[in-house]
């Protein structure tokens, strides 16, 4: 008689053949081996491939020496796999990668992600390592390789994982670390971080150490890439915008905001990489900064309570987070410097609000995060074209911040400050 158990265990997919003689003799023999594979789901997005581990242990949990693993895949149209468990992107969609050894099968979920934007039709969510609260999570980024790295505040880590695993480890950098911005050479800004609150820190991605500390005298809580991957923008909470140069890991210039009192809490760049938007929710303005002659070319005086800040991908329209009282998300024609439309939030607290925005590599739809003390807080799917609100999803806290999109824009995550992330392929 032969029977087939499956099973999870420690991230990885199971599936064990036992096989019985059979007799009503109980002491007829009985053999049973597993076979292991990790990771135990897979999540591509375009261009993307991962390997498959495969190994074969017997009835006392001892690896069996050199196995024999063949792996398939049931839609190659969406999923290719090597002789060796190498996993390919090939279209969205889902399918299973299944190995086999000796009568020994395992199979593993695979979904392959949309490129532009995430179809939102699936969302999941995870607790931060760390005190009841994560430790405060807040800034976020994804990397080429589908790697996510959060900032936690509250501890000065960087939790990191490999999606669709939510096993997070941790590093120490110290400081309130509250962006992160991937630069070039597999490493990130975070910001602001190391021994003193007042610096920036250079992180490697593959391991997470810090490689350099970058001195600025200030805090700065925002944070971008330029699209060569070579220069960073750090807004500062005294008015300013400071250059990074990844080859020096130093800055290189300063531009100042052009209004007193003003705090870049957000930043975003057009698509060329020529012109740089810092949201200033103190003094109700953003500034648009002229990065060839580094200076302001316009102030936009929007009052209310400016915090994420879009550009569109034509460079027409300006999509702005206005925190103050319930909240709205606002469009505006920058050509024509009018507002376009205004959104209501959602929010049902005024101690809440719209606070992360970010616009899909698409330029289709826009996530925006939404602060709601009393109930959940709210992630808001924006259809600009449409003006229209799409989709509301519930956030796994009542607290959302940044918001980073990875897997070719087929993911998105929005980290929760209560301790969790949320993550909606």
């Amino acid at each position: 008689m032969l029977s087939a158990v499956m099973r999870s265990l420690f991230g990885s997919a199971l599936l064990g053949a036992a096989a019985a003689a059979c007799s009503d003799d109980p002491a007829s023999p009985t053999t049973t081996s597993t076979l292991v594979v990790t990771p135990e789901r897979l999540v591509l997005g375009s261009g993307m491939s991962r390997q498959l581990t495969a190994t074969v242990v017997d009835q006392s949990g001892a690896p069996v020496p050199n196995p024999s693993v063949s792996f398939g895949s049931t839609d190659p149209s969406r999923a290719s796999v090597t002789a060796g468990g190498l996993v390919s992107y090939v279209g969205a969609g889902p399918a299973e990668i299944r190995a086999s050894s000796d009568g020994v099968l395992a199979a593993i979920p695979y979904s392959g992600l949309l490129s532009g934007h995430p179809m939102a039709t699936t969302t999941r969510s995870a607790r931060l390592p760390g005190d009841r609260r994560g430790n405060r999570p807040f800034g976020v980024a994804v990397d080429g390789e589908g790697r996510i790295f959060i900032s936690q505040s509250d501890s000065g880590r960087v939790a990191s994982a490999v999606y669709p695993d939510t096993g997070f480890t941790t590093e120490n950098l110290g400081g309130t670390p509250t962006s992160i911005a991937l630069i070039g050479g597999g490493t990130a800004l975070v910001t602001p971080s190391g021994p003193d609150a007042n610096d920036a820190s250079v992180i490697e991605l593959s391991s997470g150490h810090v490689v350099a500390e970058v001195p600025l005298d200030v805090p700065a809580f925002s944070a971008v890439t330029a699209p060569d991957s070579q220069t960073a923008y750090l807004g500062t909470n005294d008015g300013r915008v400071l250059v990074f140069d990844r080859a020096t890991s130093g800055i290189t210039a300063s531009i100042g905001l052009g209004v007193e009192k003003s705090r870049a809490n957000h930043l975003a760049l057009n698509a060329a990489g020529t012109l740089l938007y810092a949201s200033s929710f103190t003094t109700g303005t953003i500034s648009e900064i002229d990065l060839a002659s580094r200076s302001v070319a316009r102030l936009f005086v929007v009052g209310g309570e400016p915090q994420g800040v879009a550009v569109s991908l034509d460079g027409s329209e300006l999509y702005v987070a206005d925190e103050a009282g319930l909240g709205h998300i606002n469009i505006y024609d920058i050509v024509g410097n009018h507002i376009r439309a205004s959104l209501a939030s959602g929010a049902t607290s005024g101690l809440g609000g719209p606070f992360g925005l970010a616009l899909s590599p698409d330029g289709s739809k826009l996530y925006v995060g939404v602060i709601n003390t009393e109930e959940p807080g709210l992630i808001q799917v924006i259809d600009p074209a449409g003006l229209r609100i799409e989709r509301t999803i519930n956030s796994c806290g009542q607290v959302p911040r940044r918001i980073a999109f990875g897997f070719s824009g087929g993911l998105a995550v929005i980290v929760d400050e209560t301790g969790c992330a949320n993550f909606v392929e």
